[in-house]
C-alpha cells in the first residue's frame, strides 16, 4: 500500500488531455448506465458539528474501483484545524485488494 502526500499527488497527476479524456470516459460510462454508484452513506456527528460521507463507484470493465471517505467538522477552524479532510482508497475490481 502506498500513501501519497498532497505534493506527490500534485506532481504525479496533471490535468492534461489524457486526464480530460479519462474524465470524459467516466461521464460517458455514467450516461450509458455502466456505472455502479450506490447512494452516499452519510453519518452526522452532531455533538461535534461534524459529518462523514462515504462514496463509492465502479465502472464496468475498469480494473479498479474507489471508495472516498470525507469528514467535515465545521468547528475545527476555531481549533486551528481544517474543517474538511478525506481519504480515497483504490481497490482491484478483480480481487478486492488495495
Amino acid at each position: 500500500m502506498k500513501i501519497f502526500s498532497r505534493a506527490e499527488l500534485e506532481h504525479a497527476v496533471k490535468l492534461d488531455t489524457v486526464a480530460l479524456g479519462v474524465i470524459r470516459n467516466g461521464f460517458v460510462a455514467l450516461a450509458e448506465d455502466r456505472v455502479v454508484m450506490p447512494p452516499i452513506l452519510s453519518m452526522d456527528v452532531a455533538e461535534n458539528n461534524g459529518e462523514v460521507d462515504v462514496k463509492t463507484a465502479y465502472i464496468e470493465g475498469v480494473p479498479q474501483f474507489a471508495i472516498k471517505v470525507s469528514p467535515g467538522f465545521f468547528d475545527n477552524p476555531k481549533l486551528g484545524l481544517p474543517s474538511l479532510n478525506g481519504l480515497m482508497i483504490l481497490f482491484s475490481s478483480q480481487t478486492g485488494l488495495i
